[in-house]
């Protein structure tokens, strides 16, 4: 249990209609004041706990769960944990069955006309499994908002979607907001909602800093046609100008089902360089990181290491050349302490670590005094952060890292820029998925884009750069007031 209390002294009331945005740090107490408006603490979440929450006047720990679920909707920062069934089509039926109580007659005609609306009818009979991350975020999006609840909450909603994915989530939310719901949101980049939000709350050290109304903000999100533009570089033969080559891919085929497969990939990665890899949600950027680290195995195709091919190499040789930073970090999490858990791969590889050193990167990184707390009890930032060292502290040659910056506040995504760039001046070699563009540009050298499981283009940071204009908005004299 942490010594410090994750919320101290919150005193907040929200009015029906408001679209507020919930925003600080990592770690200081952004998703446990979600559970706590959803009612999940202390039931789900257990600790020690004081105070009320009221929801139109009543204790919300005295309501029956099915009736208060139909007027929340909630989508989770952690959506792998948040899924009820197996498939896509079952999990927007389950709220429909649960609280709602309706017949089968009535939920298909239901289900379909709200998944057309995101896009998502072509993966209602796939398993939620088998879906990328940023698809799952659609599908959490769709089962929150299917029982037309009119309190919406939402922690990090855009963090695993593509652009155009966001556009569309984001003029989802406005509709909503539009029709009378309320919507509140944890962000750590809130500019995209400035437009829609009506008051903004900060949370410093698990108290409330801040709370104010957003004055009108007189700017309109701005939509970048990327696709088109990407279009415009053809793709190049890559491998043959790639010197002293530590990944190479030859001919890779891999498929999921008839919906998905990454055909005839071929590429070459030289070492020392970082490899920025984008796409659309569904793309099979995740997958080829799979492919890459030996966790799944191709259909035809060949990957070598070091002119090694990778379904020949030992597993504590794969280890030592290779560190992996998953998307969602809960699933390379396997000790119980976070000591320990920095220490795993070392051991394993019979590398020992002094504990002065394990203290001196949790201080570097902001989780000083954090050794001896479960992985699983932290904050979703903190978590990509552990995850990152315990991937790296064997300095292994080659690191794939998946989507690390989603839901990082600036502070931590600049951490994670100086780590990369430390690892690529060693000579070490990084693959990054990132949908944040701007990021990426900053540190990568090479940039694959996937397209339905191809490599459609390839480009050079200049290309790279060239290829979007971002346009930040101006977050100064927002209260309303000012």
């Amino acid at each position: 249990m942490r010594k410090k209390p994750a919320l101290c002294d919150i005193n907040l009331s929200i009015s029906q209609g408001e679209f507020i945005i919930i925003t600080g740090f990592s770690g200081s107490g952004k998703s446990t004041l979600l559970y706590s408006i959803l009612g999940l603490i202390p039931f789900f979440y257990s600790g020690e706990s004081s105070g009320k929450v009221l929801f139109q006047g009543e204790d919300i720990s005295t309501l029956h769960l099915a009736n208060h679920s139909r007027k929340l909707g909630y989508i989770s920062q952690r959506i792998s944990n948040s899924f009820a069934t197996p498939y896509t089509f079952s999990e927007l039926a389950f709220p429909l069955e649960y609280s709602r109580k309706l017949n089968n007659i009535d939920i298909g005609p239901k289900i379909m006309t709200h998944s057309s609306g995101l896009n998502i009818e072509d993966i209602l009979v796939r398993k939620i499994h088998n879906l990328s991350e940023g698809e799952r975020q659609l599908v959490s999006f769709a089962s929150a908002t299917i029982n037309n609840s009119y309190v919406i909450i939402a922690d990090e909603p855009l963090a695993n979607l593509d652009r155009i994915n966001r556009e569309l989530i984001l003029s989802k939310f406005e509709n909503y907001h539009k029709s009378g719901a309320t919507i509140i949101i944890t962000a750590h980049e809130y500019e995209s909602y400035l437009p829609l939000a009506s008051r903004l709350i900060k949370l410093t050290t698990g108290s409330i800093s801040e709370d104010f109304k957003i004055k009108t903000v007189d700017k309109k999100r701005i939509r970048i046609d990327h696709e088109k533009n990407l279009h415009k570089f053809k793709k190049k033969e890559y491998t043959e100008r790639v010197n002293d080559k530590i990944i190479e891919v030859k001919k890779l085929n891999f498929k999921y089902s008839s919906n998905f497969q990454l055909e005839n990939i071929s590429f070459a990665i030289e070492r020392g360089k970082v490899i920025g890899i984008i796409g659309d949600n569904g793309s099979g950027k995740t997958t080829l990181l799979k492919l890459l680290c030996g966790l799944i195995e191709p259909q035809s195709g060949e990957i070598s290491i070091d002119g090694k091919t990778i379904k020949n190499l030992p597993w504590n040789e794969l280890t030592k050349k290779i560190g992996v930073v998953f998307q969602d970090p809960d699933k390379q999490f396997f000790e119980e302490t976070v000591k320990d858990e920095i220490n795993l791969i070392s051991e394993n590889l019979e590398r020992n670590i002094i504990s002065d050193e394990i203290s001196l990167k949790l201080e570097e990184c902001g989780l000083e005094g954090y050794e001896n707390y479960n992985p699983h009890s932290l904050s979703f930032g903190e978590k990509r952060r552990l995850a990152f060292l315990s991937a790296t502290q064997h300095q292994p040659e080659i690191v794939l890292i998946d989507e690390i910056t989603a839901g990082m506040d600036t502070q931590n995504k600049n951490w994670i820029h100086k780590k990369i760039v430390e690892l690529s001046e060693m000579n070490k070699t990084l693959v990054i998925i990132s949908h944040d563009w701007k990021w990426l540009g900053e540190i990568a050298d090479i940039v694959f884009h996937l397209e339905k499981g191809n490599i459609s283009a390839i480009l050079d940071t200049n290309q790279f750069k060239n290829l979007f204009i971002e346009k930040s908005l101006d977050t100064k004299n927002l209260q309303e007031g000012n």
